[in-house]
């Protein structure tokens, strides 16, 4: 999608919201996070089953990297913790790839089904985006089943608009984020 080019990609930081803390992924969330994702409805449009602590070990080994092996892509993630009771209910990422000044990055959020419904998604991934474009991200996209309605309306809120790609049966969603959500 984007072009190949090095860069030294800065560390994810802990973003604040009003209600949740963003976290920069580690290992240690792994067992906390195979609860969170253990819930079959959580795979009802991506498919797949719930991850075990073990493969969350090695997913989160992973991506805590940083970067792709050839360093044209920066991998953030982020858990979602609720500030009131400190319990992790779902996480936000995005794979940034391009070159300076034309930086984009694709996009993706889970949260737990007990959690959904009241806008947990929209607040951490609205602190996500405001975090890239502060680093110079200028255009997001996102991929959302044709029938989840709910990440369609998280999508909305933050001004991405579906476009006529369909990638694997579901929706690329765009966003350029020179103009606000």
């Amino acid at each position: 999608m984007w072009k190949s080019y090095t860069v030294m990609w800065p560390a994810p930081e802990q973003v604040e919201t009003e209600r949740f803390l963003l976290e920069p992924l580690s290992v240690g969330h792994a067992a906390e996070m195979a609860e969170v994702l253990a819930d079959p409805l959580l795979y009802e449009f991506t498919g797949g089953e719930p991850p075990t602590h073990e493969s969350l070990v090695r997913r989160y080994a992973a991506q805590t990297v940083g970067e792709s092996l050839d360093g044209s892509q920066w991998w953030l993630n982020w858990v979602i913790r609720r500030k009131d009771s400190g319990v992790l209910i779902g996480f936000v990422q995005a794979t940034v790839a391009g070159e300076p000044g034309a930086l984009g990055a694709d996009i993706a959020w889970v949260v737990a089904p007990k959690a959904q419904g009241n806008g947990v998604a929209t607040e951490a991934t609205y602190a996500m985006i405001q975090w890239l474009r502060e680093r110079g991200v200028a255009t997001l996209d996102a991929i959302i089943h044709p029938q989840h309605h709910a990440s369609m309306a998280v999508a909305k809120n933050q001004g991405l608009e579906p476009t006529s790609t369909i990638e694997n049966g579901e929706i690329r969603w765009e966003l350029n984020t020179t103009s606000d959500p």
